[in-house]
């Protein structure tokens, strides 16, 4: 017996996030999927094209509403999840719900993807699963939102995994970015005020002048919200010097775990990727980090105290030099993500639990990552 899942997407995160997710659907007839735009983010873009270049089946929110589907699958618990009409599975779009809940002031005390303003509706628990990347963010699930603590499931993170099982390719991802032998250095900023670019534009310059071309190569990826705030024009043209210079920009649809991976030194701040780069054991400088915007008590503010940052009135190429993975890095993969590699078989259960379908007899495993060529 077919069934049919439906991706809600509100905007190019919770997109990347569902490329992690559905690889484990792959291969099966039974199940069918479709995609659909859910309106209503602050960051909300023309997906249209990102849609159609992936070849995906699109329907209309009107239609998704429909009893047509027997399972949503989420990366946010914003937005109009309470009209469709069926079980809705939600999870994290980053690496964990370690951040606070954004608000028209800047970002309130509810833990984001955990509060009970995202989760409850007219008294209902809307997600019939809320899926966790570590048990200890059931305990932050119980004080958020009680109502919601019995449908909570434990299964990792699958972006993790997929990057760790790339790691072995790392040499193909750098040769298909062009870097060679030279140095990869890889500038990752989060949205908002507080975030690397929000208050060091200027940095991905900054890193080019700083380190030698034929050593040195510098990436920068920005996260999809600025690329929607800014638009893709507007940010080629504050990049163009640097790029002109040698500087890859990472487009937000793809790239950026292939350059992750690729990376020898990472400077970030206290976004997703930074917390990525740390567990992968990468060299890592924080140039920023939003204190108030990270839980505490989390494994992202645990980073925030452990790294090391980047002085800007010091010499950029001899701190890049000295960079050091995170002290006890093997230490916040435990404290961050369950279950490491077995991300895919855990969500696995889960979907076709929801579905009502016995598991394929393949084991689920984490997919590597597609190369990244350079425009």
């Amino acid at each position: 017996m077919r069934r049919r899942v439906l991706g809600v997407v509100r905007n190019l995160t919770a997109l990347d996030r569902l490329a992690d997710v559905l690889t484990v659907l792959a291969d099966d007839f039974r199940v069918e999927t479709r995609f659909t735009h859910a309106a209503g983010s602050e960051f909300d873009a023309d997906l249209s094209g990102h849609f159609r270049r992936a070849g995906m089946h699109v329907v209309p929110w009107s239609q998704a509403c429909g009893r047509n589907f027997d399972l949503a699958i989420s990366p946010s618990g914003n937005g109009a999840l309470h009209e469709l009409d069926m079980p809705v599975l939600t999870l994290s779009h980053g690496a964990g719900h370690h951040k606070h809940l954004p608000s028209g002031r800047g970002f309130g005390p509810e833990v984001a993807g955990l509060a009970h303003e995202q989760l409850v509706r007219d008294g209902r628990v809307v997600p019939s699963v809320v899926c966790l990347s570590h048990r200890d963010q059931f305990e932050l699930l119980a004080r958020e939102c009680p109502l919601a603590k019995d449908r909570a499931e434990v299964v990792g993170d699958p972006c993790f995994d997929r990057l760790r099982i790339s790691t072995p390719s790392r040499q193909s991802y750098r040769n298909s970015l062009g870097t060679g032998d030279r140095e990869l250095v890889l500038l990752a900023s989060t949205w908002g005020p507080r975030a690397l670019f929000g208050r060091a534009p200027e940095l991905a310059a900054d890193l080019v002048d700083a380190l030698p071309a034929r050593s040195h190569q510098v990436a920068l990826v920005l996260h999809p919200n600025v690329w929607a705030r800014h638009g893709p024009w507007q940010i080629r043209q504050w990049t163009d010097r640097a790029r002109q210079a040698g500087l890859v920009l990472v487009p937000p649809e793809h790239g950026w775990k292939a350059a992750l991976v690729a990376a020898d030194t990472v400077v970030s701040d206290h976004g997703s990727l930074g917390m990525y780069a740390a567990t992968l054991g990468k060299r890592l400088l924080l140039a920023e980090f939003g204190h108030r915007e990270v839980v505490a008590g989390t494994p992202r503010e645990e980073l925030g105290r452990r790294a090391a940052y980047l002085e800007r009135d010091r010499p950029l190429r001899e701190q890049v030099e000295r960079a050091a993975p995170v002290a006890g890095h093997a230490e916040l993969v435990n404290a961050a993500f369950a279950r490491p590699g077995g991300a895919a078989s855990a969500l696995r259960r889960v979907i076709y639990e929801q579905l009502g379908l016995a598991e394929p007899a393949w084991r689920a495993v984490a997919r590597p990552l597609d190369p990244f060529v350079p425009e």
